[in-house]
């Protein structure tokens, strides 16, 4: 299975011109916590950054600047993690491990962005994986003979 499999399939985005207040109408709206920063290149959305809620929470608390003031990219993570869709799941947690983060926007080979996988998404199907191996464990230990 590859991170592309995995990743949720509606990334919230927003255009690089937002302001941190359209920003955090939309989390609420969608019910997220990071939404995906795109800007236009030939044709579709390529990953500009990342927001997260956090972000936007310690930007407010260190400026006196209202947030309909404010745009994305005073407070967006410019260089986020991005996964290729056909990344391994040990590959992807690797990647977020080392970068101390826990989303990270899914792009194909060209560059499009698919969706955005979190460590929620990971930690489910690790979870899964893991009970299938404790089923198979609990299956054999019962069939050994006394």
């Amino acid at each position: 299975m590859n991170i592309g499999q995995i990743a949720s399939k509606q990334a919230v985005t927003v255009p690089l011109s937002a302001s941190l207040e359209q920003v955090a109408e939309a989390m609420l709206q969608c019910g997220v916590g990071a939404i995906v920063v795109t800007e236009p290149e030939d044709g579709h959305a390529r990953v500009a950054g990342i927001i997260t809620d956090r972000d936007i929470v310690r930007t407010r608390l260190g400026r006196s600047s209202a947030l309909s003031a404010l745009h994305v990219a005073d407070v967006m993570t410019h260089t986020p993690l991005v996964l290729d869709a056909e990344d391994s799941i040990a590959s992807a947690i690797r990647h977020l491990q080392a970068r101390c983060v826990r989303r990270a926007p899914v792009v194909d080979r060209e560059g499009r962005l698919l969706g955005l996988v979190s460590t929620d998404d990971l930690l489910g199907e690790v979870a899964t994986e893991l009970s299938g191996l404790a089923q198979i464990v609990a299956k054999q230990g019962r069939r050994r003979p006394a």
